[in-house]
């Protein structure tokens, strides 16, 4: 079992996984004539009849989000368990949303009730696995403190972005791509160093 998870945790398939999910993200919403900026574009709408390609994006989504946030608290340390559910929480509401496709969208029926409450689910884990990592670790890694306000603005903007210009596949996909490549600076740029041992570089001769 350790070793299986090695494996999903190893730097490469992490790494995979994210650019794999960040460039699928933003060309699917782009596929067969569909106009991602319209309130009629949106990811759930344009694959209803093409359900593969959606549970395709669910799994590679919420399979960078639930490896990627494993690997940053295995990789600085990190073992809160209730991180850890919040990130599989994460998947599972990317399972429920696709579960959920091909529902009426001029009434507020069950399915689509649903459908928008996996929704809500997986903005508020995303955000929150991402932010409350930054904040518990905030005093032990330079450059924590900017990240740790970046990726609650980031997982807001798809609300603002709502209530202002209306729901569209470009509400859904460029805060998905801003927190993705947060995550792939966290995980793979050697930037973020403990304090303690950037004090102890400074001081070498």
């Amino acid at each position: 079992m350790k070793k299986i998870t090695d494996f999903f945790l190893s730097k490469p398939f992490c790494l995979l996984i994210l650019i794999a999910a960040f460039i699928y993200g933003l060309i699917l919403p782009w596929c067969w004539g569909n106009d991602p900026f319209d309130e009629y574009g949106t990811l759930s709408i344009l694959c209803e009849d093409r359900k593969i390609f959606f549970w395709l994006w669910a799994a590679l989504t919420g399979g960078a989000y639930l490896l990627n946030t494993n690997y940053a608290y295995r990789k600085y340390g990190d073992n809160s368990r209730l991180l850890k559910v919040m990130t599989f929480v994460t998947f599972l509401a990317c399972i429920a949303i696709a579960l959920t496709l091909k529902h009426d969208v001029h009434s507020w029926n069950p399915k689509r009730i649903v459908h928008w409450i996996a929704t809500g689910l997986y903005i508020v884990c995303v955000g929150l696995s991402i932010f409350s990592f930054l904040i518990r670790n905030v005093e032990r890694y330079h450059g924590f403190t900017f990240l740790a306000v970046l990726a609650p603005v980031i997982a807001l903007s798809i609300l603002v972005w709502l209530l202002t210009l209306g729901k569209s596949a470009m509400m859904e996909m460029i805060p998905n791509a801003c927190m993705q490549i947060l995550l792939g600076v966290l995980n793979f740029t050697p930037i973020f160093k403990p304090k303690e041992q950037k004090k102890i570089d400074n001081e070498m001769p």
